[in-house]
């Protein structure tokens, strides 16, 4: 029997995805509910998978029914993107084939709901780190540009609120990670096949998770360690300002003092 490929497609859509109101006020053809993630299969051979972390996986659908689904899944996200940033794979189905996983496509015998869960899932991260990649690389940016002028000034010359902005933006992106793309955690259904653990981890190898997800730690260690310096910095200056204050407080009231004390001599 020949051989039949399949497009996949990953779409980082935003910070998050509401799942219970996406449940709960569309009709897509609900198969499975899972920990994290909705899995809608409206015919034989099409799957949509709604993942909470803001990304919709997309086996075999043609661009319009695809910006159909999205457009139905988007109004329930939160910081959501003009353009959502994509991911694509292929699935080859040959029933005479071995489970197999390649630089450009992944082998299955047959459509497994299951299987291709464990795909999107991998693709579904993918995407989300690429995009989480890019704003760390923004918020490593930011910091350094305070990092040069503390080492050619020895001050922060930027205002206390427009840091504050940096932080809460940079820690906004380790929360995420942290709480939502779950990436250290295995899917259930590798714990009860062989097989499918076997190819949810070589997907991951495929698209280096393991790596990223390691010097995406280290830029995150970044922003924290920086954030956590130049917190300190600002508080420092905020407690030299306050005390400048009740000097001048002080001056001001012996001044007082003395002037009256002259007056009352004279």
């Amino acid at each position: 029997m020949a051989s039949t490929s399949y497009p996949i497609t990953a779409l980082y859509l935003g910070k998050t995805l509401n799942l219970a109101e996406i449940e709960k006020k569309n009709d897509l053809a609900l198969l499975a509910r899972r920990r994290n993630s909705l899995l809608f299969q409206p015919t034989a051979d099409r799957i949509a998978i709604v993942f909470s972390y803001g990304v919709v996986v997309l086996f075999n659908f043609d661009p319009k029914v695809s910006h159909k689904y999205v457009k139905q899944v988007i109004k329930y996200g939160e910081d959501t993107l003009e353009t959502p940033k994509t991911e694509e794979y292929t699935i080859v189905i040959d029933p005479d084939q071995k489970m197999s996983v390649d630089f450009n496509s992944v082998t299955l015998n047959r459509i497994d709901p299951d299987k291709i869960h464990i795909i999107a899932e991998v693709l579904a991260q993918s995407v989300a780190i690429e995009y989480v990649e890019e704003r760390a690389g923004q918020f490593v940016a930011n910091f350094e540009k305070i990092h040069t002028a503390l080492e050619k000034t020895g001050r922060i010359d930027i205002s206390d609120r427009e840091v504050h902005k940096v932080i809460g933006a940079g820690r906004n992106v380790v929360q995420y990670v942290i709480t939502q793309l779950s990436l250290l955690d295995k899917p259930d259904a590798t714990w009860e096949d062989k097989e499918t653990e076997q190819l949810f981890i070589g997907m991951r190898k495929m698209f280096e998770l393991e790596d990223r997800f390691q010097a995406l730690q280290f830029r995150l260690n970044f922003i924290n360690d920086s954030s956590a310096m130049i917190l300190e910095i600002i508080q420092h200056r905020r407690g030299t300002w306050m005390e400048m204050v009740v000097i001048w407080l002080i001056v001001g009231e012996m001044l007082v003092m003395t002037a009256e004390w002259l007056f009352k001599i004279n």
